[in-house]
């Protein structure tokens, strides 16, 4: 209040208490001087208003108002508040920065730091257009795809106390321990004849009147490519007989093979299979938009193929009632995996791109936020448009 108003409540307190009327009574004016302790001095005996809206009245406009200056340096930045290290942490931002990285480093965004083929044929299959295509397969691969190819050879006979289903189981069994990680593809081919035993079993033969001590009962060496870690595609130029129950404890098991279990090689011949699809591989290849080859989008291109070659290969027949249809299956631990990627490999990293836009996202973990195989695999599926990847943290919670 102003000293007026002041000077008016203490007259009519005054006049109240001493009997006086407003008009009679002493008058008060304020001091000229010293007028802050003169005030300080009398108000003992002022009746003060301490209502709300007399102790927050605003001063006159005449008045000089005292402003409080607002801070003049920087705010602070809490969207990263650093925690203290967590144990393993380190590492693990190491290793994922590190796949991040590899994937970034292919043009063509492949998946894997590595992949590894096998190719096996019968020994005693002479036939000279089996031998042509495998090897038209293999260069595709390992020239085109820079894969890691063996080509190798069943025995056709139990000599030397090895029969050919303990040579293959042998042979798988260690290719499927090499590399055993999650990064990693292994490619396994066949060429050769496949039939169902008296158990209705799928074994695999070097001819249709095999003798039945050589055939390879073919369930013992699939749950081999079922129980790795790695991810596993199963090439079959023959007839494929899904009998026995699959499961998958990890990634992706992928299979085509040439015929849904009936004879396709009457209207397509031997090695057709093997041919359409190394011509597809290398034609993704050389397209210019350098996009992966899933394992699905492969299948539908043969698919589609077949009616054409039938008819190629069949030229006087006018009508052909049924076509073979090449077989595709899928097998995975986690509902969330995509179909397999194929994609040549390049081991040379481009250098990061300086421009560009950047986006951040940021993660909330729970208890157990180091598990790599996951993380690793939520970035091997990454969409396109990526340049750079980088890992860091942790912090400290920021979301609201």
């Amino acid at each position: 209040m102003t000293w007026e108003d002041a000077a008016k409540r203490f007259r009519s307190h005054q006049s109240s208490t001493h009997g006086l009327s407003p008009v009679t009574g002493p008058s008060i004016s304020p001091a000229p001087v010293n007028r802050r302790l003169s005030f300080a001095q009398e108000s003992r005996d002022v009746d003060m208003d301490t209502s709300p809206t007399q102790q927050h009245a605003q001063p006159a406009l005449s008045e000089p108002r005292i402003r409080t200056p607002l801070p003049s340096g920087p705010r602070p930045d809490n969207k990263h508040v650093s925690l203290p290290p967590f144990p393993g942490f380190d590492s693990f931002r190491a290793d994922l920065q590190g796949s991040a990285d590899r994937i970034l480093a292919s043009p063509f965004r492949s998946r894997y730091a590595n992949v590894s083929v096998l190719l096996v044929r019968w020994q005693d299959d002479d036939d000279p257009g089996v031998q042509s295509a495998i090897n038209e397969l293999a260069k595709t691969l390992h020239e085109i795809y820079h894969y890691t190819v063996h080509i190798k050879s069943i025995p056709s006979s139990t000599e030397g106390s090895r029969s050919p289903w303990l040579w293959l189981s042998q042979v798988v069994t260690d290719f499927v321990a090499e590399h055993n990680q999650r990064d990693c593809l292994r490619i396994f081919y066949y060429s050769g004849y496949s039939y169902l035993d008296a158990d209705r079993q799928s074994v695999l033969a070097s001819s249709k009147h095999a003798d039945p001590a050589t055939a390879i009962r073919w369930s013992g060496i699939q749950q081999l490519f079922e129980n790795s870690r790695s991810d596993a595609l199963l090439l079959m130029d023959c007839a494929y007989y899904p009998t026995h129950s699959a499961t998958r404890r990890f990634g992706m098991l992928e299979l085509i093979a040439a015929s849904a279990g009936e004879d396709h090689v009457e209207l397509l011949g031997r090695s057709a299979f093997t041919r359409a699809l190394t011509e597809q591989l290398r034609t993704r290849a050389a397209q210019p938009f350098r996009e992966p080859f899933s394992v699905a989008e492969l299948h539908s291109k043969l698919t589609s193929l077949y009616p054409g070659m039938v008819q190629e290969r069949n030229p006087g027949k006018q009508a052909i009632a049924s076509f073979p249809t090449p077989l595709s299956m899928q097998l995975s631990g986690t509902k969330t995996l995509p179909s397999i990627l194929l994609a040549p490999l390049r081991h040379d990293a481009p250098s990061a791109s300086t421009n560009g836009l950047q986006i951040s996202m940021t993660f909330r973990l729970t208890d157990d936020p180091f598990n790599m195989d996951s993380w690793a695999e939520w970035l091997r599926t990454m969409p396109g448009g990526i340049a750079e990847v980088r890992v860091e943290g942790p912090y400290r919670d920021t979301f609201r």
